[in-house]
């Protein structure tokens, strides 16, 4: 009996071992059954590529996979060093670190993804130049062909924190382009007439270029495709002077002397470390043959920004739609695998051989032919059509809907998003413009003025105010002194100017709350409906991600200052209410019935009982508020506010450590500062007293 019970859990093993062998074998033939890191980038075109990919190695090679969220600088740092073993889309010639990746042999990029490749360059609105009979637009700068016509336009571009120039809005600090079109401007001499504009984001970008075409609005940019706004809006291309290669070099490094050229036809790639190329030749080989059409990989992305539907649930789509693309890419066996996983019937035998010898698709001819001229304007006229955008979002939605109530069945399918977008587009059309006259009443009358007088304000003159400043709030002579040394720290690293224009930007938030956060919690404290109405919403506007309500006030409001002002207050007012309304609620009653029995007057119960007794409640709102507007400085800068946020940012995005070090230092010495001196005389006058060395009778 034993022996039996023996020789059948034997037969056991070896059929469970001869089941898992052909999925062992499959698990260990891709990567050597490792995860494959992808490289998380955040543009639409990249996202999309990306998860293409990812499908075709789960269903037809079953690969493991992950995708790690990183800066193009820690990604491709992470690239060099095999952490992460696939960045989907590498444009050839933008970046340093990759270049020097691969000629250390640490990194290759293999394929050609793009058919005709990846154009850049600086671009205005077609209307601009041709105008828009449809939309009742006329051609404002019909003569506007080359760089060098821009210095007659500049005051159509008008940038609104500097009128006497016109605003080119550049990449976001921090990526390569920026730097880019930052020697160009300089190269040709159009910094005197126009700002150098960083957007802070791409989705900022975005953002600020949507806004101006659906208002029929002026704006010079830079751009690239593939993108889902080459798709959806009409460019026109600022014409350069010709190619030329070692001057682009020159331009891209910033190394030897610059000298002028239009912008290169990049080769889309995909990159990946040396170690995962030589240990998986078959995927390499797969990656040589993959390409994208252009109209149809700009539809894809247009449909991604349109319907927001998540790379995944696209790419999937792509796959299910245009099979007879991808199959092409796949050898037979793994055509037969990602056919299976997506519910298709197979394909006919000669559409799924792929021969070991086979050319590419897209040779160097056609992608010279393919090569868009500049001056003229960017459409996709070839691509499919596009669904509406209720059809797109429907089969969008219902496929990711689908995979949701496969798992939970008992939930609807509601979704607002639709909703929320058409609504936010209606605005911007209707409204646009009455927003973006109050935007530049605010910058005239308030930012401006105030950032230009601390700006003149002597170095020298502000650090003797915080020292008297301090010295009266604290009477603490040691802390006074390591204030003011701490703040001469900033200015000696060279950041005086950016930490004055952060200071500008949190002292009008703190104002503003202060005007719109005082009086409301004062009718709260008297008004018990009003504070309970006002409790959920000050809720909401402390929990709720401000990411969530940056592009909606970028795109009223404009890129810059004014949208960033608006965010910080937002956020940083509904502490001051809270404290004001609870300050004066817990004001002793029997001291505002002594107060009543002397027969003041309902205004002097305010002035001069309870607002007093409330007030160390109060300034610790307003110093809560105080560090919550500081909190935003570095969100701000994703929007374009100007200031250390706008190093911090920068920092994070090129993985310059130093530099994201120093600001940050610096945002950290200003919140001690004004967090102590508004501490101090938020003490109660007793207190306030005895440090000043006098009783209070």
């Amino acid at each position: 009996m034993t022996r039996l019970k023996l020789l059948l859990g034997m037969l056991v093993s070896w059929v469970s071992i001869l089941g898992f062998a052909p999925a062992m074998a499959q698990g260990a033939a891709c990567n050597g059954g490792e995860a494959i890191r992808f490289a998380d980038q955040t543009w639409e075109s990249a996202t999309f590529t990306t998860h293409v990919i990812r499908k075709l190695l789960e269903d037809g090679y079953g690969c493991k996979t992950e995708i790690i969220p990183g800066t193009p600088a820690a990604t491709e740092s992470a690239l060099a060093q095999n952490d992460l073993q696939i960045i989907a889309e590498q444009w050839s010639g933008r970046s340093p670190i990759i270049e020097k990746a691969i000629q250390a042999g640490d990194v290759r990029v293999v394929g050609d993804t793009l058919i005709g490749g990846a154009e850049q360059g600086w671009y205005v609105p077609d209307y601009l130049v041709h105008g828009d009979p449809e939309r009742g637009i006329k051609p404002l700068a019909p003569e506007l062909k080359t760089w060098q016509d821009l210095p007659r336009y500049k005051s159509l571009f008008t940038d609104p924190e500097n009128p006497s120039k016109g605003r080119f809005l550049n990449c976001p600090t921090g990526w390569v382009c920026e730097k880019t079109n930052s020697r160009l401007l300089h190269l040709h001499g159009l910094e005197k007439d126009y700002t150098n504009f960083r957007a802070g984001t791409g989705a900022a970008l975005d953002a600020a270029i949507s806004s101006a075409f659906d208002q029929g609005k002026p704006i010079l940019f830079y751009y690239w495709q593939p993108a889902g706004l080459v798709a959806k809006y009409k460019f026109f291309k600022i014409k350069q002077d010709p190619f030329n290669k070692k001057c682009w070099d020159t331009i891209v490094s910033g190394e030897g002397e610059l000298c002028s050229s239009d912008f290169l036809v990049a080769r889309l790639g995909v990159a990946v470390s040396e170690a995962f190329a030589q240990r998986n030749p078959e995927l390499i080989a797969m990656f040589e043959r993959l390409k994208f059409e252009r109209p149809l990989l700009n539809q894809m992305i247009l449909t991604m920004t349109e319907t927001r539907a998540p790379g995944d649930v696209v790419a999937t789509r792509f796959l299910r739609e245009h099979p007879d693309v991808w199959r092409a890419w796949l050898p037979p066996e793994a055509v037969k695998r990602v056919d299976a996983a997506l519910g298709l019937a197979p394909a006919a035998s000669s559409q799924t051989s792929v021969s070991a010898s086979a050319e590419p698709a897209g040779t160097a001819a056609d992608t010279d032919a393919k090569e868009s001229t500049a001056g003229s304007g960017l459409t996709v006229n070839e691509a499919p059509p596009a669904a509406p955008e209720g059809e797109a979002g429907s089969a969008t939605g219902t496929q990711s809907a689908a995979a949701e109530n496969a798992s939970r069945p008992i939930f609807p399918d509601w979704s607002a998003a639709q909703w929320v977008n058409r609504q936010l587009m209606a605005a911007v059309k209707s409204y646009g413009e009455a927003f973006r006259t109050v935007s530049d009443f605010i910058l005239t009358t308030v930012l401006l003025p105030v950032e230009t007088a601390m700006l003149k304000v002597p170095a020298l003159v502000f650090l003797a105010l915080v020292a008297l400043l301090s010295w009266h709030a604290t009477r603490k002579v040691v802390a006074t002194l390591m204030y003011v040394v701490c703040l001469y720290l900033i200015g000696a690293v060279g950041l005086w100017d950016k930490l004055i224009q952060t200071f500008s930007l949190v002292l009008i938030a703190t104002v503003f709350s202060i005007v719109i956060g005082v009086p409301l919690g004062i009718i709260a404290a008297r008004n018990n409906w009003l504070r309970r109405l006002m409790t959920p919403v000050l809720d909401v506007m402390q929990t709720l991600p401000s990411f969530v309500y940056l592009i909606p006030v970028l795109m009223l409001f404009g890129l810059g200052k004014v949208p960033a002002l608006f965010a910080t207050i937002i956020y940083a007012v509904p502490p001051l209410i809270r404290l004001t309304t609870l300050g004066l609620r817990q004001v002793d009653f029997d001291v505002k019935e002594a107060a009543q029995a002397f027969g003041v007057t309902p205004w002097q119960m305010l002035t001069k009982v309870t607002l007093p007794l409330a007030r160390p409640s109060i300034m610790a709102g307003i110093n809560q508020t105080t560090m919550m507007a500081l909190a935003m400085v570095v969100v701000a800068s994703m929007i374009g506010a100007r200031g250390l946020g706008e190093d911090v940012l920068a920092g994070i995005q090129t993985l310059d450590v130093g530099r994201g070090l120093q600001a940050g230092v610096a945002i950290v010495i200003l919140a001690i500062v004004i967090d102590r001196i508004t501490q101090a005389y938020g003490k109660p006058r007793r207190a306030r007293a005895a440090l000043h060395g006098r009783e209070v009778l």
